[in-house]
């Protein structure tokens, strides 16, 4: 695959032109990539250039959710399906309340599971109290909270002050999106644990917090 793949999938995106998303994957495909080497080193590298822009105010909002569409579009041809041998380790996914912006959790979680992680993913538009309710259900001790706006990221304390009253304050609270990349604060004010910068730094955060509980349980 030729070095700019990723960047001109990620203009594809900004484009709104979904066949040229489909020709780039396509061209790379041709190569004979597998589909997780699609997804490591063309779509995931794509959509970390996406958030970028989005965090950096290269693409504005509407921009940015028209491209997301594209993103989510395309997506089944180069996320992979799940291979890994099971982890044990539970990790609930969701988009915070009130924010639609699907695509970077969808990635996420993607890349979650194909690692052999346990993935429930809530979705978008999920209440504080949910987030609550689903760790009580299913004893996850992982919770990843993406928000892509300034409002949306701010609320995720709201996540953490729920967990706290609900007798959870050692779940691990992992974030993500545009304004938690831009402003480290907005994780702190947020108690979060950790900030994941795309899929890959995702997967490191979880494996590291994940190695740390097991430490705790040995």
């Amino acid at each position: 695959m030729d070095g700019d793949g990723p960047a001109r999938l990620y203009q594809a995106f900004v484009d709104q032109d979904p066949a040229a998303a489909i020709e780039v994957i396509e061209r790379a495909r041709s190569g004979g990539l597998s589909q997780q080497t699609l997804f490591d080193s063309l779509y995931a590298p794509a959509m970390a250039l996406l958030g970028g822009a989005w965090a950096s105010g290269a693409v504005d909002e509407v921009a940015f959710a028209q491209a997301a569409v594209v993103a989510e579009q395309i997506g089944s041809f180069v996320i992979p399906p799940a291979s890994a041998a099971d982890t044990g380790l539970t990790v609930l996914i969701g988009v915070m309340q009130r924010d639609a912006h699907s695509v970077g959790k969808n990635v996420i979680a993607a890349a979650l599971k194909e690692a052999g992680h346990r993935v429930v993913d809530l979705g978008v538009d999920v209440r504080p109290a949910e987030f609550l309710e689903r760790v009580e259900e299913t004893g996850a001790r992982i919770v990843f909270v993406c928000a892509e706006t300034g409002a949306t990221a701010r609320a995720v304390a709201r996540v953490r002050d729920m967990l706290t009253a609900g007798g959870h304050p050692d779940v691990v609270l992992l974030v993500s999106g545009g304004p938690f990349e831009a402003d480290p604060a907005l994780a702190r004010d947020a108690g979060a644990n950790g900030v994941a910068r795309g899929a890959e730094s995702a997967l490191r955060l979880v494996s590291r917090v994940g190695d740390e509980l097991l430490g705790r349980e040995g």
